[in-house]
């Protein structure tokens, strides 16, 4: 799990766009922040956030890679699957239902790992 305070500090960094003030404010209060909020965030921030949501017993890892939304899902016993979308809608449409969407500082996730993107080359994208 993220550290809340390198999450608050990127937050902060970046705080000049209401997207990313909403959000501070959801991870200050404990609270939830709209989803496209989270979206821009990723964007906004230039990837140093990235987003972690559970679907069912999977963690479902997004991204903005600085010119797409990429998305990786781990199902244990951390089988990796992947695909990437440049739709930003499409992207949302996949994120909303998920439960438990939280930021999290992108070297903390699978993408920041060269041997989960290694693993992912053999993989179809969409």
């Amino acid at each position: 799990m993220s550290d809340e305070t390198d999450v608050r500090d990127i937050l902060l960094t970046h705080s000049d766009q209401q997207p990313v003030r909403n959000v501070f404010q959801a991870v200050t209060d404990g609270d939830d922040a709209d989803l496209a909020d989270h979206v821009e965030t990723m964007r906004a921030t230039d990837g140093e956030l990235a987003l972690v949501a559970q679907d069912g017993a999977a963690d479902v890892y997004t991204r903005w890679s600085g010119s797409r939304f990429e998305l990786l899902t781990v199902w244990p016993p951390w089988t990796v699957t992947g695909y990437d979308t440049t739709d930003r809608a499409g992207l949302e449409d996949r994120l909303d239902g998920l439960v438990a969407l939280r930021p999290m500082v992108h070297d903390e996730t699978p993408f920041a790992s060269p041997e989960t993107l290694d693993s992912l080359r053999g993989l179809v994208w969409p």
